[in-house]
């Protein structure tokens, strides 16, 4: 894996004394992650890893881009974020 830095999530801010997706500040349009451990799953792994990690409501899979224009051409991957059992993935959804 490899530890990145410099991202920003646009719409939602996250906790990072609770480790999960919260509401962002009134007219604060982007927020910066904390450091994030990036690795790859084999497919095949993929959903047992998610149910172990983030139980039954499962991830909201953040898309990552390289460029602030959120085009296909410039993403790159889904980053795992927890969310709460309040505010399940499909609300950050944009």
């Amino acid at each position: 894996g490899i530890y990145i830095h410099g991202l920003f999530l646009d719409g939602a801010a996250f906790s990072r004394q609770e480790g999960h997706l919260i509401e962002s500040q009134p007219k604060t349009l982007f927020v910066s992650l904390p450091i994030l451990f990036v690795t790859g799953n084999a497919r095949k792994d993929e959903e047992k890893s998610k149910k172990e990690l983030f139980g039954s409501i499962g991830p909201y899979e953040c898309p990552v881009y390289k460029y602030a224009s959120r085009t296909d051409r410039y993403f790159i991957f889904f980053a795992n974020l927890k969310c709460t059992a309040e505010k399940y993935p499909n609300k950050w959804a944009l």
